[in-house]
């Protein structure tokens, strides 16, 4: 049986909105009658690379997802899905929230790869999340991941039910 985990919303809507106008200065430098206009070719490379952040933004996204499984907790991202079984899981909730990007992918909705880290033990954490704050910290294979279901705790008691020790 498959349980999913609804996902926490992004913790930061105006940053979501400044990166969204990126796609729409792009379009806009290129077609907006101002100035000397842009060669065609030029304008069509800004239309495409509009178009490309503008999907990027709304694909990965929902390419992030948690389901409780009964092999495990399966992680859904954007480059593949996989399963960790319970057995090899520690989990506990965080006050801390994700530092500087580090390494990976930081679009809104979407954080994926090693963030610093403020909270205790090592000054990096992995991060598989839609938010940078409220989360839970669970440990794979000596790996420490940041995710952001919805309701944490809901989320730790369920784990905790299918035998994951706190970490």
């Amino acid at each position: 049986m498959r349980q999913p985990i609804p996902l926490a919303r992004p913790s930061s809507p105006l940053l979501t909105a400044l990166v969204g106008l990126v796609p729409l200065v792009l379009l806009g430098s290129a077609w907006l009658p101002v100035g000397e206009p842009m060669p065609l070719p030029v304008r069509l490379l800004f239309t495409l690379m509009a178009a490309g952040l503008i999907a990027l933004f709304v694909w990965l996204p929902r390419r992030l997802g948690y389901a409780l499984t009964d092999e495990g907790l399966e992680i859904r991202r954007a480059s593949g899905t996989f399963v960790w079984p319970y057995r090899d899981l520690r989990a506990g909730a965080t006050a801390h929230g994700l530092g500087v990007k580090q390494a990976g992918v930081n679009a809104p909705g979407y954080y994926s790869g090693a963030f610093a880290w403020l909270g205790e033990g090592p000054n990096t954490v992995l991060a598989l999340s839609s938010s940078t704050r409220d989360g839970v910290l669970v440990t794979y294979q000596g790996k420490r991941y940041f995710l952001t279901p919805a309701d944490s705790n809901a989320f730790l008691r369920e784990l905790r039910a299918r035998g994951v020790p706190d970490a």
